[in-house]
């Protein structure tokens, strides 16, 4: 077996916070609650719906808020606190709470693909793209909590799968090698900063293991459980 953490992961559950760091860029509308970035990307940088973030250095929006929304283009999100209109100008920040594994992993996305493994996982991902797990395999867009996994709470140390169906509807025929774990942002290719992990499939041995690994295309495969043991306190 062979289950890879990202350095991203890595770095978020030891307690490494999102943040926009202290930039002008940043613009406030009371309309919708929307915050606009015009030289970020906020899915790049981690921002993801649920998260708490605080914001500072603003003129009129100093708050702790949550994360609505992020546009699939990375350069709005909404909030869920009451903004007041405000031009870019002021030096702000905007700081994600830390997250542990299961928050870093709402509203997630399952990837299966055919082939060996890349060496790590921040490595590009390599193989045939044969299936994505989702909530009852509905569409997932980067930054929209609709359709996306979640994690149940903690038993005796094991984290497993909430009670929703996660399925997904064979894209292409093939034997599954290998899948990643991503969180909603699903940030593919060669990264560092991206949040997912990666292990084998298998029959049995592996780190997913499959009643079968054969994927048909239009062909629906469920995921009956799916159990991460965190570690020991």
């Amino acid at each position: 077996m062979a289950f890879y953490f990202s350095t991203g992961l890595r770095n978020s559950v030891l307690g490494a916070q999102d943040t926009t760091g202290a930039v002008a860029s940043l613009a406030f509308t009371v309309t919708s609650n929307v915050i606009t970035t015009s030289a970020q990307n906020f899915l790049t940088l981690g921002f993801r719906p649920g998260d708490t973030i605080a914001i500072s250095g603003s003129a009129l929006n100093d708050m702790v808020t949550t994360i609505t929304s992020v546009a699939s283009d990375g350069l709005t999100m909404v909030v869920a606190g009451t903004l007041a209109t405000e031009a870019e100008g002021a030096t702000v920040t905007i700081t994600a709470v830390s997250k542990a594994f299961k928050d870093v992993f709402r509203n997630n996305v399952i990837r299966v693909y055919s082939g060996a493994a890349p060496a790590n996982a921040d490595a590009v991902e390599t193989g045939v793209l044969l299936l994505k797990l989702t909530k009852s395999s509905g569409a997932v867009v980067p930054g929209v909590a609709t359709n996306g996994n979640n994690f149940d709470t903690i038993t005796a140390g094991v984290l497993a799968k909430d009670a929703n169906v996660w399925s997904g509807v064979g894209l292409a025929d093939g034997t599954a090698g290998y899948f990643r774990l991503f969180d909603n942002g699903e940030i593919t290719g060669l990264s560092s900063t991206s949040k997912r992990c990666q292990g084998t499939c298998a029959t049995s041995g592996g780190d997913f293991i499959m009643s079968s690994t054969t994927v048909v295309t239009g062909a629906t495969v469920t995921l009956d459980t799916f159990n991460i043991t965190q570690p020991a306190s």
